[in-house]
């Protein structure tokens, strides 16, 4: 109960982070926050960071004592070991010496030959546990490079997170300026329609002929399929912003902002380059690389040192040594051993040594190449991040540009159908002031739209 409780409450907590309920239209923050949370991609980055955990804990295990076992059993359809013996020159060598030491009436009863045979079964096993002691320091290093191997996961799960959220910013951008496109068809529809009807009521009175009609009719069909065509624009960017997001696209709407008629200048987001630079997870990862060089310097070295390594093994036998037969008579023997044996080694990688200057010398090489390569980082994200506050202030003066020209094609379309109202003005010249008047709020809605693409691209690479 207590689960589904918390389970509940972490439920709310996300909707009302992402500002919307289910089925809801989603702000440009609400969907940045439903892709940080769904998005596959991520997911799939953060499970890569689980794994890098699990590689830290395998390389920790480095440290601990390594344990091996082996059991063995074996069974013969015969016995291992037959042989005859002659005890006749047996007794005659020993003879002697065994009459003196009274074994006289067992040499009187001996055969002269004894079959022996032996080890027709038996198990053996043995266990054993070594710790090491010295490795170099290879085991020290391949923890710290297993650690610094789990922050460069973090870092790029970082990079993934920010480029997400550009892409969805991107997308919405995209959205909200079709829609505003679609706003100014419907200004544009109105012009036409009034159009339409000054153009009948001229016909009418015999002013005009019929061509001026079809004329307009002709340009109200080329705004419907306009029209069209954005609409297929918004849903297929409303599909592709709700699979980035990880959404139901059957309840996946975008909400447009109240008003993007007045953004904030470019010096509102400014950061001096020097500085912002740092706040760049390419910058770490290049000084992360580094870092993993030179552990792995420090790994050629341990590979050419002494390992040293302390232990112990328990040893068993269960041998059934057969029977020792004198005519039809015998006696069985079997051997059980046990015994613990101390163990110690020491590894000298002599002949590695030939190789291993060279491996060492090559690791050196790769650190200062590694060290070469952030440098060249810094130097080229200060230029990518001028490069991309260039583009903001283009993309603020390109909307001051656009308002101008929708001022004076607003006025430009006013004083065209005054004329043709008055009869001065062809037809011609009125709808190619219409579509001016298009055009112009067209790259207005355009350039406020990239204006803000060019916000959230700066502010990703500047780091804030």
């Amino acid at each position: 109960m207590k689960k589904l409780f918390t389970a509940f409450i972490a439920t709310c907590s996300v909707l009302s982070a992402f500002g919307a309920e289910p089925n809801d239209s989603y702000t440009l923050e609400a969907c940045q926050q439903l892709a940080l949370h769904n998005n596959r991609s991520l997911q799939n980055a953060r499970l890569e960071e689980r794994m890098a955990d699990e590689d830290i804990s395998i390389a920790f295990t480095n440290y601990f004592p390594s344990v091996s076992a082996n059991a063995t059993g074996f069974i013969g359809a015969a016995d291992l070991m037959r042989a005859t013996m002659d005890l006749t020159s047996i007794g005659q060598t020993y003879g002697p010496m065994l009459m003196q030491a009274g074994f006289g009436e067992l040499l009187m009863g001996m055969p002269p030959q004894m079959d022996v045979a032996m080890i027709k079964k038996g198990a053996m096993a043995n266990i054993m546990a070594m710790q090491p002691i010295f490795a170099g320091g290879q085991i020290v290093n391949g923890n710290r490079l297993a650690a610094l191997q789990k922050e460069v996961r973090h870092l790029q799960i970082r990079m993934d997170e920010k480029n997400v959220m550009q892409n969805v910013a991107d997308y919405y951008w995209q959205i909200v300026a079709l829609r505003s496109n679609l706003t100014t068809l419907d200004a544009v529809d109105e012009q036409l329609a009034a159009i339409h009807a000054l153009t009948e009521n001229y016909i009418n009175a015999g002013i005009i002929t019929r061509n001026d009609l079809l004329t307009v009719e002709l340009k109200q069909q080329e705004v419907a399929s306009t029209r069209l065509q954005l609409n297929n624009g918004l849903e297929l960017l409303r599909l592709v912003l709700a699979q980035l997001c990880g959404a139901d696209s059957n309840n996946f709407t975008v909400t447009s902002p109240a008003s993007i008629e007045a953004p904030q200048a470019p010096a509102t987001y400014f950061v001096p380059p020097t500085e912002a630079v740092y706040n760049r997870e390419e910058l770490e990862l290049a000084g992360k690389n580094v870092e993993v060089k030179a552990l792995q310097v420090r790994m050629e070295r341990g590979k050419n040192m002494p390992s040293v390594a302390i232990g112990a093994a328990g040893l068993y036998q269960g041998i059934d040594m057969g029977k020792m037969s004198v005519k039809n008579g015998g006696m069985m023997y079997n051997m059980n051993i046990g015994n613990l044996v101390g163990l110690a080694t020491v590894s000298i990688p002599i002949s590695d040594w030939w190789g291993g200057k060279h491996a060492i010398r090559k690791a050196r090489l790769e650190q200062t190449k590694a060290e070469n390569e952030r440098l060249d980082a810094l130097e080229m994200l200060q230029i990518d991040i001028i490069s991309s506050w260039n583009n903001l202030t283009e993309a603020y003066g390109q909307i001051e540009i656009a308002r101008k020209s929708v001022t004076a094609s607003t006025e430009n379309l006013r004083i065209n159908r005054e004329q043709y109202a008055a009869g001065t003005l062809p037809m011609s010249d009125l709808l190619d002031a219409v579509t001016l008047f298009t055009r112009a709020n067209s790259d207005l809605n355009s350039a406020l739209a990239t204006y803000q693409n060019r916000v959230s691209e700066y502010q990703r690479k500047v780091g804030t």
